[in-house]
């Protein structure tokens, strides 16, 4: 079990290495962005930006997912290679014509996410933005189907160093403003998508099997509102925020949430390596036991992140670099979602975790109503709590339509292949979590740094004392140490 889980474990640091290096340089945006720009102001990048995250799923409709399924369970490399070209092709043809349709009627995607006609170019540039990243998603999906994680990270890294150093010249140098935004994330994925040339080369053929594609539809589709619902859940909050408080509120909230998104970093390594892993280690006798370890690993994980963060959040966003910090002063009251919104994220993870047997047993019909259950809670609660909670409010209806999805998976999921999952020593790991955060965030002690470093350090010796650990990890432990 321990060379399995240290197989995911290698895979995922590497990825999470990539992950962490190429989103810190894109955090070091959020101090270019908030020290250069009002709230009201970032509002137009925060929402456009969410709208790209939703139109990416229309986009790409279910084919990542039902690419990287059968990639790697392909018996050949020629089987490899026509999946490949099939759905490159598919891909290519109706993102030419969805980003032929948006530059030529702008108009109305512009009322519908600004209540506004005034931003034709941005949503023109959106449109190349799109046509580029879907282009780019097939190979990326190639390096992880090969588990070439290195390489996925580096090219990730060089999407995310171009797109930095052009909002650097941009919008602080040329002062382009929102419009600057745009213009980098055109360039950098453009030039993304000419780097990964060589790898859409060497798989791509005249190839087109409608059978094949009829395969991937009937996996795939499935996932359109399902990958729809998460999106929602993960957006919505801005244009209620907009709506409801107006345009400062949004990007103050918009500023935290992406703080929050530190937590993202963890659960999307996880995730990149997670699903070509349990594919293949799914044929092993003892299979079911290694994933239920692989929970109680990940909430162990990011547990330890939750407490560093949340524990030292304000003096993360002071921190200052030439003159910049973190966040703009004016951003600074979004620091108090940023417990919440990584706890979401955790759920997220958690459901990641619980996606095995809709995945092995082929039932991804079930998605769209577990996820839509998630959308549902998540538009109910920005609803009745962004009134009386602001800003709160909407982190707390992400928070609950995660929550919401991961206990609905789980229920579905149990029946169709069941996974021992090791309940006592997670609700142990929980238990401690939330004591060491309420020690450390409400009470007077608190505000001392000395205070929260001990609280933190004192969490693995506390796990030793309840004998959270097994025999088999104490005496990897004792060798360790």
């Amino acid at each position: 079990m321990l060379q399995n889980i240290k197989r995911l474990t290698k895979h995922s640091a590497v990825y999470g290495i990539g992950h962490i290096v190429s989103r810190f340089l894109g955090f070091l945006l959020l101090p270019i962005h908030t020290n250069i720009l009002l709230p009201e102001e970032y509002r137009t990048p925060a929402l456009l930006l969410s709208s790209l995250a939703i139109l990416n799923v229309i986009f790409s409709y279910g084919m990542d997912v039902a690419f990287l399924r059968f990639f790697i369970l392909a018996d050949s490399r020629e089987e490899k290679r026509r999946i490949f070209s099939t759905a490159f092709w598919m891909i290519l043809g109706t993102g030419v014509c969805f980003s032929t349709f948006m530059i030529i009627f702008p108009g109305p995607l512009s009322k519908i996410i600004f209540r506004s006609d005034q931003y034709l170019l941005l949503i023109r540039m959106a449109a190349g933005i799109l046509l580029a990243d879907v282009l780019c998603l097939i190979p990326f999906l190639v390096l992880r189907g090969e588990e070439k994680s290195v390489k996925f990270m580096v090219f990730k890294t060089i999407n995310i160093v171009v797109n930095l150093s052009l909002n650097i010249l941009l919008v602080v140098v040329l002062r382009k403003g929102v419009q600057g935004i745009f213009i980098a994330n055109l360039i950098a994925s453009v030039f993304t998508l000419c780097v990964l040339l060589p790898i859409i080369f060497h798989w791509l053929r005249p190839d087109f099997r409608r059978s094949t594609l009829m395969e991937l539809f009937h996996f795939g589709l499935p996932y359109i509102p399902s990958g729809l619902a998460v999106i929602i859940m993960d957006q919505i909050g801005r244009f209620f925020l907009d709506r409801t408080l107006g345009e400062e509120p949004t990007g103050i909230f918009s500023a935290g949430y992406k703080l929050g998104m530190i937590m993202a970093l963890v659960v999307a390594a996880f995730r990149f390596a997670w699903h070509p892993f349990f594919l293949t280690t799914s044929k092993q006798e003892d299979a079911p036991e290694i994933f239920a370890r692989v929970l109680t690993y990940f909430l162990l994980v990011t547990g330890f992140f939750f407490l560093a963060v949340s524990f030292f959040i304000e003096e993360i966003v002071r921190f200052r670099i030439a003159g910049f910090s973190l966040v703009g002063e004016a951003y600074i009251g979004g620091t108090q979602i940023v417990p919440i919104i990584m706890l979401a994220y955790i759920g997220y993870g958690v459901y990641a975790n619980f996606v095995v047997g809709i995945y092995l047993r082929k039932k991804t019909v079930y998605l769209p109503f577990i996820t839509g259950a998630g959308a549902l809670v998540s538009v109910l609660g920005n609803f009745l709590l962004i009134p009386p909670l602001g800003i709160m409010g909407a982190a707390w209806a992400t928070f609950l339509a995660y929550a919401t999805m991961a206990t609905a998976l789980y229920c579905v999921s149990r029946r169709l292949y069941f996974i021992p999952y090791e309940l006592g020593r997670i609700l142990k790991l929980v238990f401690l979590f939330g004591i060491l955060f309420s020690l450390g965030t409400h009470t007077i002690l608190a505000e001392s740094i000395v205070y929260r470093l001990i609280l933190l350090a004192s969490l693995f010796p506390l796990l030793w004392i309840i004998r959270f650990f097994s025999g088999d990890e104490r005496l990897v432990l004792k060798r360790f140490f």
